[in-house]
Order: C-alpha cells, then structure tokens, then sequence
C-alpha cells in the first residue's frame, strides 16, 4: 500500500507522494451510489431547464421513432463513451506528451465503468484539460448546436452524454486548489473493480 513520503519511479521520472485521494475500499459502493444519484440528478434538472428553454424559443413539435428511438439513444451513448475515452487518451498525448503505450483503455463491468488511464503520473494542468476534453468537444458543441438548430433529440443525447462525465466533474473539484506543477496518477483497475480517485505526487528530478 502506498504511503505518503514514499518516493517511487516511473518510466517518466521520480515522484515523491504527497497526497492519497483514492476512495478507501469500504467507502466504494456507497461513494458510486452517491455519484450515481448526482448524475440522475444533474441529468433530470438539466434536461428540465434545457426543454424549458426549448420551448420558449421554438414550436413545440415531436417526432416519434418508434422502437428505433431506444436503441439510437443507446448506441450513441455507447458510441460516446468510447469517444470520450479516445479524448482523455489523445489529451494525454498532446498536452502531456505521454507515450502510446503509456495509456491502458478498458471496461469494468462489476463498476460499469470505461476508463483510460496514464501509467506514469500526469502534471495536474494536462489531467484536467484532458479531463473536461469530451465536454468541451463533444457535449457543449452538440448541446448549443441543438438549442440553435431546435432539435429536440439532439439536446436530450447531449444532456445525457454531459451527465455520463459526472466522474469527470467530481475529478476536477477535487483539484480545483492544487498546483499545475504537481501530477496526478490514476491507479489500474482491481479485482474489487474501478480505483476511484488519484494520487498526487511531487516530481523529484
């Protein structure tokens, strides 16, 4: 178990840790239950607001898909989590210069979660530019496009894809206050399922 003070090496360099933000063990089913109702909640207040605004600026119209409608909803979801994990890889890549093979992509299905992960530890600035990237390139664009263009459907997928970076949220208000110059690192995934958390480390040389 890693300890604060303890000083380790990774293929980028020496770090000493200074700080464990990692969910203990015992706190996991409680912290996803916790994290799974602010979603919904973020989802439903969100949608509301949008839907109101909606149909305050344009003709209230429905268009109806049939048993189409489901299942378009579910694959662009599954499409944007795979898109969104490609962002956090990529960011990684251009902002932090990491390594290809630095990065490991994967599905925890006992946490029902899709990761990408650095190995080595990331400076703090590149960790949470790569962390609001889906946001910034995906939900936000497809949301003001769909309030501009009045497509309802649009603004329903772009709420719940904004909703499915929660985590996300909750990863950059924890590093609101710490330093640029520090690094975070992620840890892989366990038996027990998906690491929720980082740690965060002081570069030595």
């Amino acid at each position: 178990m890693r300890q604060v003070g303890m000083i380790e090496k990774f293929s980028n360099g020496t770090f000493e840790l200074l700080e464990n933000v990692l969910v203990k063990e015992k706190d996991k089913n409680k912290f996803l239950v916790k994290l799974n109702i602010y979603t919904l909640l973020l989802m439903f207040v969100f949608l509301g607001i949008s839907i109101g605004a909606y149909f305050l600026f344009h003709n209230i119209y429905i268009i109806g898909f049939g048993l189409m409608g489901p299942i378009l909803f579910l694959l662009s979801f599954l499409l944007f989590i795979v898109v969104h994990e490609l962002l956090h890889g990529l960011s990684f890549i251009l902002f932090n210069k990491n390594k290809a093979k630095e990065l490991k992509f994967g599905v925890v299905v006992k946490s029902g979660l899709a990761y990408c992960i650095s190995t080595v530890p990331v400076k703090v600035g590149p960790g949470r530019l790569s962390l609001m990237m889906p946001v910034y390139v995906v939900c936000l664009p497809l949301y003001l496009y769909a309030m501009i263009s009045g497509n309802i459907w649009l603004i329903i997928a772009s709420v719940m894809f904004l909703s499915g970076s929660t985590g996300d949220f909750y990863y950059m208000w924890k590093l609101r206050n710490t330093s640029k110059d520090l690094y975070m690192f992620e840890e892989m995934p366990t038996k027990s399922g998906y690491e929720i958390g980082y740690l965060l480390y002081k570069k030595i040389n």
